[in-house]
C-alpha cells in the first residue's frame, strides 16, 4: 500500500482512471513519543516532542541528541576548524524494491539567514543498509558515529551558493542516485527506514565567512529574538511544517484499493470558522496531511479517535486536498477554505 502519498496532480490522476505512472512520496522526520520542556529567553515555557531521527556530529563527537537546529559543513576560524555532519532518518518509506527513481530531494528550512557569499559544499550519501536504525544513544555514540555507518557508493554534491531567508524551505540537489542504490538492495522492503547523511567536503575548509548551513530540526522553535526580513519575529512555538522531509518521485501505479472514498466523512465543506470535522470509518489511529493543489504539505494531523476537529486557522483561502491513511488504505477528499 502507498502511505502518505502527496498527489500534486491528483485531479489529473482521477480523471484518467488512476493510470498515472509517476508516484510522489513524501515523508517528514517522525517523533519518538517523548517530550522535553524548555524555557525561552523571554521566560516562555514550552513543551516539545522529541525525535532521535535527526542528529548532528561535530568532528568526532556527538553534538546533541535534541537541538533546535541542525548544522552541516565547516564551522569556525582557521585555527578552530570544526567538521559538522548531519544525519536524517526517514521511516515508512513506501517505495517498492527496485522501483525506478525519477528524482528525490530532502527539503530543509533555514534556521537563520545566510549570504550567497557563504558557500557550503556538502556531499550527500545514505547509509548502505536495508532498514536504517535511529540515532539514539545506543546507536549514535562515541563508538558508533554517523561517519562510522557504511555509506552508499553513490553520493551527490550539494553546493549552496545562494541567499537564504530564515524559516524558508530549500531543496537539496537531486539525490535520486543515492535513493536508487538503497531501493535496489535485495533486502529493501517498502516501508523500511532510510538514513541520509550530509558530509562536509574536505577540500572546502574554512573561509572568511562561516560556511556551515543551519537547518530547523524536528524540535525547532521559532525564537522570538529572531526576525525575518520583513521584521516579523518568531512566535516561540514549534513548527511541524519546518521539520526536514524527504520527497521521492518514482515510477509506479496507483491502485483503486489505495483510494477509498468511504474511508472518512468530511464536513462542513467549505470549512466554517476555519475548522472541519473528520469522521473516520473506524477507531484505528490514522494520519492526515493537508496539501495545497500545488503539492505543498501545509499541515499534518494525528487522528486518534473516530471524530476529529481539524484546526485550519492561519491558512489562506483556496482549495486543498486532505489525505488520510488508516488501516492500510488511503482516502483523499477536497477541502475548500473561504
Amino acid at each position: 500500500m502507498l502511505r502518505n502519498l502527496l498527489f500534486t496532480s491528483l485531479f489529473t490522476c482521477l480523471s484518467i482512471g488512476l493510470s498515472a505512472q509517476q508516484v510522489y512520496f513524501e515523508r517528514f522526520i517522525q517523533g519518538i513519543g517523548g517530550t522535553v520542556t524548555d524555557t525561552l529567553d523571554n521566560g516562555t515555557i514550552i513543551t516539545l516532542e522529541l525525535s532521535t531521527d535527526d542528529a548532528e556530529q561535530e568532528n568526532d563527537e556527538v553534538d546533541s541528541y535534541f537541538d533546535d537546529d541542525l548544522d552541516a559543513g565547516w564551522e569556525g576560524a582557521p585555527e578552530d576548524q570544526n567538521l559538522l555532519t548531519l544525519g536524517l532518518r526517514f521511516t515508512g518509506i513506501d517505495v517498492p524494491q527496485g522501483a525506478i527513481i525519477d528524482s528525490a530531494f530532502v527539503v530543509l528550512h533555514a534556521h537563520e539567514g545566510k549570504s550567497a557569499e557563504d558557500v557550503a559544499i556538502l556531499n550527500i550519501v545514505a547509509e548502505a543498509t536495508d532498514n536504517a536504525i535511529t540515532f539514539d544513544e545506543a546507536n549514535f555514540n562515541a563508538d558508533f558515529l554517523l561517519t562510522d555507518r557504511t555509506s552508499t557508493s553513490a553520493s551527490v554534491e550539494w553546493t549552496i551558493a545562494e541567499d537564504w531567508i530564515i524559516w524558508q524551505p530549500y531543496k537539496t540537489a537531486d539525490i535520486k542516485a543515492v535513493v536508487q542504490e538503497i531501493v535496489n538492495r535485495p533486502g529493501w522492503v517498502s516501508g523500511n527506514a532510510m538514513a541520509v547523511i550530509f558530509l562536509p567536503t574536505d577540500e572546502q575548509g574554512p573561509t572568511i565567512v562561516e560556511n556551515a548551513r543551519e537547518f530547523t530540526s524536528f524540535e525547532n522553535i521559532a525564537d522570538p529574538d529572531d526576525v525575518d526580513p520583513e521584521g516579523n519575529a518568531g512566535d516561540g512555538t514549534n513548527h511541524p511544517e519546518r521539520r526536514p522531509y524527504l520527497q521521492v518521485y518514482y515510477q509506479g501505479t496507483i491502485g483503486i484499493a489505495e483510494l477509498q472514498s468511504d474511508l472518512f466523512k468530511l464536513y462542513p465543506n467549505p470549512a466554517v470558522n476555519n475548522a472541519v470535522k473528520v469522521e473516520l470509518a473506524s477507531n484505528s489511529p490514522a494520519t492526515a496531511q493537508l496539501v495545497s493543489i500545488t503539492g505543498e504539505t501545509v499541515r499534518n494531523f494525528d487522528l486518534t479517535q473516530a471524530s476529529n476537529l481539524l484546526d485550519l486557522n492561519g491558512l489562506t483561502t483556496g482549495v486543498y486536498l486532505l489525505k488520510i491513511y488508516q488501516d492500510g488504505a488511503l482516502g483523499v477528499k477536497r477541502v475548500v477554505i473561504r
